[in-house]
């Protein structure tokens, strides 16, 4: 996943970049380290936000899931414990899919809907 992992962030900043022009969503990119998972986060998303606002909430699993199956797409894998829509924060740590890292946060399906992992720290 090392050339992967390397795109991937360069991706995420190029996202971030235009996050910070368009004011939109709020981003943070971790920097790269090649030893460690990708992450990065949302504080500020408006389509949760138009959903909450708006009484939709039940409609953000199936737009806050995609992540998953994108990731599994490219054999890399999603670990994230909470969404802008259902928590303060979109969290998002990607690593490859025969990574440790995954192994030890196991997904699950919460009472809502969301596939989320069990807590994890980062850092």
């Amino acid at each position: 996943m090392n050339v992967l992992s390397i795109v991937m962030h360069m991706a995420f900043l190029r996202a971030k970049a235009g996050c910070d022009k368009w004011h939109d969503y709020e981003m943070t990119v971790a920097p790269y380290e090649k030893s460690k998972p990708i992450y990065y986060e949302f504080t500020a998303c408006p389509a949760a936000e138009f959903a909450i606002r708006n009484g939709l909430t039940e409609i953000m699993p199936a737009l806050c899931n995609v992540g998953f199956a994108a990731m599994e797409l490219l054999h890399a894998r999603l670990v994230r414990t909470t969404t802008c829509a259902n928590g303060c924060k979109c969290d998002y740590v990607i690593c490859g899919d025969q990574d440790p890292y995954g192994r030890e946060h196991p997904e699950y399906r919460d009472e809502n809907g969301y596939r989320r992992n069990r807590e994890c720290s980062y850092r």
